[in-house]
């Protein structure tokens, strides 16, 4: 079992942290020798464009599923922030019911049209746009884990099954950066 577990956090990473870093290294260096091409040597690359903007896709669609992981998107929570535990809870839940419906519905027309790209290629090198594309699928599916395992511990939060273990896990999800600098600069002034 710890296996496992090692192995699916591995994986976790490689596709969250891993591929993005390496796809986003790739783009810089092509696009530092695409400037150089085109404006020191005057022979701009045709080849650097396409391989920009397949590293670019792949570095913002797979590094969204780490910021959702790590809850570093944005949040506007004036709202949110003055309701009751309980409260958040269900609000929270049913947002979060939306963004289920909505990449649980959307999987499979993805797939398909994803599959559908093999048929074109990219201009210079040739390869196959379902290639280019095949991140988005993972993307839906880490995206759908994170929201499922969310709405897991904001059902068990507003019936009260889970009682303060799951009231914990939500307010520790849910602490925004200027709570957390508080709670820090507390741990450290205690210690």
């Amino acid at each position: 079992m710890e296996k496992a577990k090692k192995l699916l956090e591995f994986i976790r990473n490689f596709v969250e942290v891993y591929i993005p870093v390496l796809s986003f290294v790739i783009m810089f260096v092509v696009f530092v020798i695409q400037i150089a091409a085109r404006y020191v040597f005057n022979n701009p690359l045709p080849w650097a464009y396409e391989i920009t903007v397949t590293c670019y896709l792949w570095t913002v669609v797979l590094s969204a599923c780490y910021a959702e992981r790590s809850r570093s998107h944005v949040t506007f929570t004036l709202v949110y922030d003055a309701l009751g535990i309980k409260a958040k809870a269900v609000c929270a839940f049913l947002g979060n019911l939306i963004i289920a419906v909505a990449f649980a519905v959307s999987i499979v027309p993805s797939i398909k049209f994803v599959s559908f790209m093999k048929m074109q290629e990219t201009s210079v090198f040739h390869i196959g746009l379902n290639i280019v594309y095949a991140p988005y699928i993972l993307f839906l599916i880490f995206i759908l884990i994170y929201t499922l395992s969310d709405m897991y511990n904001q059902f068990m939060v507003f019936t009260g099954l889970g009682g303060q273990a799951a009231i914990d896990k939500m307010l520790n999800n849910t602490k925004n950066e200027t709570q957390e600098a508080i709670e820090n600069s507390v741990n450290q002034e205690e210690a």
